[in-house]
């Protein structure tokens, strides 16, 4: 078993946990991957606000800003509840660790056409 079907793996398996209660339960399949995109926005606002960025998305450029090895544990484990979030929405929407390879390796490959292309 490859990573990312583990990582789909240990998703399905906590989600069977949270998602079988109302009112998640109650749902129907375009409401709970509103629900999740909504969270992930929410964690990724979250990650951005540990990385010192105000809600408008400017750094506060008036000061000196590095990160403390705790500020970056922070930044990870926000970037790890995105991931919980968006892995998620791609169950729910009924994606597999083999679709989700396959459309990203090709929109990867469109990406860089476009770049070569000066999309």
């Amino acid at each position: 078993m490859d990573r990312l079907e583990r990582i789909f793996e240990l998703q399905a398996s906590f989600d069977e946990s949270v998602q079988n209660r109302p009112p998640f339960s109650e749902w129907n399949t375009e409401d709970r991957v509103i629900a999740l995109l909504g969270h992930l926005v929410q964690e990724s606002y979250e990650t951005r606000n540990t990385l010192g960025v105000v809600i408008t998305g400017d750094r506060k450029w008036w000061k000196q800003q590095k990160l403390t090895e705790e500020k970056w544990r922070g930044v990870h484990e926000e970037l790890i509840d995105c991931l919980h979030f968006l892995v998620s929405a791609m169950i729910s929407a009924g994606l597999t660790p083999q679709t989700v390879f396959e459309a990203y390796e090709k929109k990867n490959l469109e990406n860089r056409k476009r770049q070569i292309e000066n999309y």
